[in-house]
């Protein structure tokens, strides 16, 4: 394997509010000090970290007394998002979309799924940590994080930076670095291929850029305190904390690409999305 020297940071900067911008130094730096140790590094260091690997973390409230890293965000955030500081013209297409979903778009139908599974693609980043149970696998230089769709994280910890632009290849998950800050892991995604889902019914942009702080908030509650910066999609980065408790236990593989989760088609016209049922007509007037 070739290592690579030359650290490379992110180029993408934005003017912030005074309250966010100061929340936010210490994610403002993730290739690390090549003059300081790298924690994870050894199989030894890895023994010393905290105790992720245990069982598998699923979508869970918050503890009593957790805290959110000095940053003002909502409690928790579902799967179709909540307080998005959207642009107007990306408030204008996420609600277009959800209008299409419903059935309430040009034509009157249900024309397109609620969400990627329905196309049978991955649902990608961010979106896919708020929607089904992961597990952590730690090796030198990376922190791996494997989700029960099927679904693949890699974190490199080993103080690369992110590949240049002209060798960029982006993709669903992106490309992941990250820092050990304690027993905190710093994590700073980008390079997301733009059909990655935000949330259900809204994908990212080439400029999405995802900012995370993992740790554990008590023995068995582990926090994801997160920040999505786009220019484009957001008028201020977009913040929120998941939780996620310990279930000791094996993975449940579940695969997002089969016939069971494919968008169903009558005619024209998809069906399986109960998404707005008081609109349903009776089945014979369909």
């Amino acid at each position: 394997m070739r290592t690579r020297v030359k650290l490379v940071t992110a180029t993408r900067s934005i003017t912030l509010p005074a309250i966010v911008a100061g929340s936010l130094i210490a994610f403002s730096t993730l290739a690390a000090d090549a003059s300081k140790e790298l924690r994870g590094m050894t199989w030894e260091s890895i023994a010393r970290m905290p105790d992720w690997g245990t069982g598998m973390w699923a979508p869970g409230g918050r503890p009593p007394g957790a805290q959110t890293s000095g940053v003002p965000r909502p409690a928790g955030v579902g799967p179709f998002g909540g307080n998005v500081p959207f642009t107007p013209k990306y408030k204008a297409k996420a609600d277009a979309r959800m209008q299409r979903v419903r059935g309430m778009g040009p034509g009157g139908r249900e024309d397109i799924p609620l969400s990627n599974s329905g196309y049978c693609i991955p649902s990608g980043v961010p979106g896919n940590m708020g929607l089904v149970s992961h597990e952590y696998v730690f090796k030198p230089g990376m922190v791996v994080m494997l989700l029960e769709n099927s679904e693949i994280r890699r974190i490199w910890t080993d103080g690369r930076g992110h590949p240049p632009d002209d060798e960029s290849n982006p993709s669903f998950q992106g490309h992941s670095i990250g820092r050990w800050e304690d027993d905190t892991l710093v994590v700073e995604t980008a390079q997301i291929y733009p059909e990655a889902e935000l949330f259900f019914g809204m994908t990212v942009t080439d400029k999405s850029v995802i900012k995370e702080r993992i740790h554990l908030a008590d023995k068995d509650t582990l926090q994801i305190d997160t920040v999505v910066e786009d220019t484009e999609l957001f008028t201020k980065p977009w913040t929120y904390t998941r939780y996620f408790r310990r279930e000791v236990r094996e993975a449940i593989p579940y695969e997002s690409c089969t016939l069971a989760d494919r968008a169903k088609k009558v005619g024209d016209k998809l069906i399986g999305i109960d998404f707005n049922a008081d609109r349903q007509q009776p089945e014979e007037k369909r």
